[in-house]
């Protein structure tokens, strides 16, 4: 029987990190807003100061933190937060002395739309956390992502800013080539609630603020960008935060290989609905799996919703002030990721020409969002260059998958041709994508793509010049969808710019979606007409069934795959474990990391076989400590000097093969700043009796882990 419960530990200290994480994600936002009267904060009812502060903490918060633990330390990023705190306590006092209604009114409304966010933290919490079986422990499929972003997270709270990579020691810290803007505040969280929040604990707290932040941006948008403002703002709101539980189609091609697999037609299942094609993401999907992507999205939308706000500033220096934060705004996006706020800056460049041309017509509302727009990128720039200048650290020769430029040409993929065989030229292949990019976009969108295509229809129909929101709106997909399509990301294999560049079209499609489903959207001056929306009404509820029942198996598969996998009930995933152990040497990590970090300082250094014959997981989830090479590149793809990396690395190998002695053993301890060396069930010294693994006493051991001091 297991002697710890870890998943009851995972779940108090993931509630205990999302308290905590309310000072970085809730605390600046408020006080910045106030203190900079950011959209004209202070005249906005509690409501709504509440709503803006989460996005705009996510959005000003982490170029905050990037900057002071760069130039000081976060040491003083934590005194930075604390005034922060004391200043909106200082408010809050204030508020409720002069209040003579101190306590928040709750409608009806307000609590509808407060139970879609408890309901995503429910979500969140199960999908993230380790479910427990007795002796046995699984992780989500998600971590496969998360292995590596909670040790970045360990590593900058641990070493500070800049961040250093922990997957790679040639002897001397080397610098980290990654968007980490958002796990800063991760780290933050850590070291202030450890030892009870550690840094996976951290990560996933992050990750329900971000789904909140973007939750928050729903109504905000509903009400200060869409043309209906605050007509039917809290059913429209509700209808918008529903839609963020639909994805596209995925569920069909999903079910089809389900089925091809149990026949023996094909082998292999799929463990999410999205991995079947290019991906277009759901809604859940992207705030489970990519919270530092979110990170930036939010980023981005809070500085256009300010500069959107910023003409109606009466003063040129208000105006100037508000600016100045969508330029820190916009500077979070580019350190927290990269590929969406490359294709944000393609659409603000885009409405700047929009804004200039209409200016020159005479336009009344080109005027005086010029200044603006400029002083926001000059921001931008600024302040995001100590960061950029961060990442020209040496990087893996192997990190370029094209051997060229990051970004390059192509024509949006759809994985039907290639199930087909029938095109064998890479030309052929063009075209075809091309052809199908209908179909394609169709499948991934689902209700979306009618959604849109109803959009457009009106638009087309209308006898009049576009407005201003529709020519931002139109300007904000249109570059989304025209860089996925037809550019794509070449550093590692996943084409991240189409697959996470695509998210500011998505978030248009699902302001229109909630206009839409909103209701009376034509009497208010609202996109879609009526008419068109009762003769598509089967349509449309079908395309919405589909939808949600794709989510369902898609939340599904990811949380229980391994269990089904272990259990034989679904193939074995080649990155987890082939022999139905994965439950038991799962639970035999965690507790064996667990000692381990108990038992040395932080900055300890560990090894464990950098080649190992499943993806190393349970050392990015549970360890927390720096290693000397991680894999066979010693995560050089993530900074450092790859050529350095071979020596160090068929040094470590010989130590985990067959035949290595105890004087092997005492060399790499000898020759490398070793504290501790792991060995694991699945290295091929441990089924050799007479190597090292078996010739000395570990200092831990059990029935999957053994742990052996580098006596220095």
């Amino acid at each position: 029987m297991p002697n710890q419960n870890y998943m009851l530990a995972d779940w108090f200290a993931i509630l205990a990190s999302f308290s905590l994480f309310s000072l970085a994600a809730f605390v600046p936002g408020y006080a910045f807003g106030w203190l900079l009267d950011i959209v004209r904060f202070r005249q906005r009812t509690l409501w709504f100061r509440l709503t803006l502060s989460i996005p705009l903490s996510i959005a000003i918060g982490p170029i905050l933190s990037y900057l002071v633990g760069q130039w000081l330390s976060l040491r003083a990023v934590e005194a930075v937060y604390g005034v922060l705190c004391l200043y909106v306590l200082f408010l809050a006092a204030r508020g409720l002395k002069s209040s003579s209604h101190p306590l928040l009114p709750l409608s009806k409304a307000h609590l509808k739309v407060l139970g879609v966010a408890l309901i995503w933290l429910i979500i969140a919490l199960l999908m993230l956390a380790d479910i427990q079986i007795r002796g046995r422990l699984y992780y989500p499929v998600i971590a496969f992502d998360y292995a590596v972003r909670t040790a970045f997270v360990s590593a900058i709270g641990t070493f500070g800013v800049p961040a250093q990579n922990p997957f790679y020691f040639p002897g001397h810290p080397v610098g980290l080539r990654y968007h980490y803007l958002w796990l800063i505040q991760c780290a933050l969280v850590e070291r202030l609630g450890s030892p009870l929040v550690d840094p996976r604990h951290a990560l996933i707290g992050g990750t329900m603020w971000c789904g909140i932040g973007m939750l928050c941006l729903v109504p905000l948008y509903l009400r200060l960008f869409s043309p209906l403002g605050a007509a039917g703002l809290y059913r429209r709101t509700l209808a918008g935060l529903c839609l963020m539980g639909i994805t596209g189609l995925d569920v069909l091609p999903a079910l089809l290989k389900l089925r091809l697999h149990f026949t023996g037609i094909i082998q292999g299942v799929s463990p999410s609905v999205e991995w079947w094609n290019e991906q277009v993401d759901g809604w859940l999907y992207t705030l489970l799996w990519e919270p530092h992507y979110v990170c930036s999205l939010i980023a981005c939308l809070t500085a256009f919703l300010i500069l959107w706000d910023a003409p109606e500033e009466r003063s040129r220096g208000r105006r100037m002030i508000s600016s100045a934060a969508a330029g820190l705004a916009l500077a979070t996006a580019v350190g927290a990721g990269i590929y969406v706020a490359f294709v944000f800056a393609v659409f603000l460049a885009l409405w700047t020409l929009l804004v200039l041309l209409n200016k020159r017509r005479g336009a009344t509302f080109g005027a005086s969002e010029i200044a603006p727009l400029i002083v926001a990128g000059a921001v931008a720039v600024l302040a995001s260059l100590p960061f950029l200048l961060g990442l020209r650290v040496p990087a893996s020769s192997e990190g370029t998958g094209s051997g060229g430029l990051p970004i390059r040409f192509t024509i949006r993929a759809f994985e039907l041709i290639d199930w087909n065989r029938v095109f064998d030229r890479p030309w052929q292949v063009l075209l075809a994508n091309a052809a199908l990019l209908p179909l394609n976009y169709f499948l991934e969108l689902g209700f979306f793509s009618a959604v849109g295509w109803l959009v457009w229809k009106r638009s087309r129909a209308q006898k009049r010049a576009p407005t201003r929101q529709e020519w931002a709106a139109f300007a904000m997909a249109g570059s989304s969808i025209a860089i996925c399509t037809f550019m794509k990301s070449t550093l590692i294999a996943n084409n991240d710019l189409g697959w996470r560049g695509f998210l500011p079209a998505q978030f248009i499609l699902l302001l229109w979606a909630a206009d839409l489903l909103g209701g009376n959207a034509a009497a208010a001056g609202g996109p879609i007409a009526p008419s068109i929306v009762l003769r598509e009404r089967p349509f449309m509820a079908a395309l919405l069934l589909l939808g949600a029942a794709g989510t369902i198996y898609d939340l599904a598969i990811l949380r229980f795959y391994p269990v089904w996998a272990d259990q034989g009930m679904l193939p074995k995933i080649a990155w987890m474990s082939s022999d139905g152990q994965l439950g038991k040497r799962t639970y035999a990590g965690r507790e064996a990391y667990q000692w381990l970090r108990s038992q040395t300082t932080p900055r300890s250094i560990i090894q464990q076989n950098p080649d190992p014959p499943y993806q190393d997981t349970l050392y990015g989830l549970y360890a927390n400590r720096q290693t000397i090479a991680e894999d066979r590149s010693c995560g050089s793809g993530f900074g450092g000097d790859s050529s350095a990396c071979e020596p160090i690395v068929k040094r470590l190998t010989g130590l985990f093969a067959t035949g290595a002695s105890l004087q092997t053993f005492r060399n790499a301890c000898e020759n490398l700043p070793i504290a501790v060396v792991v060995a694991k069930d699945t290295d091929t010294a441990w089924s050799d009796r007479a190597s090292w693994v078996w010739a000395q006493e570990p200092i831990f051991s059990n029935d999957f882990f053994r742990l052996f001091p580098c006596k220095r």
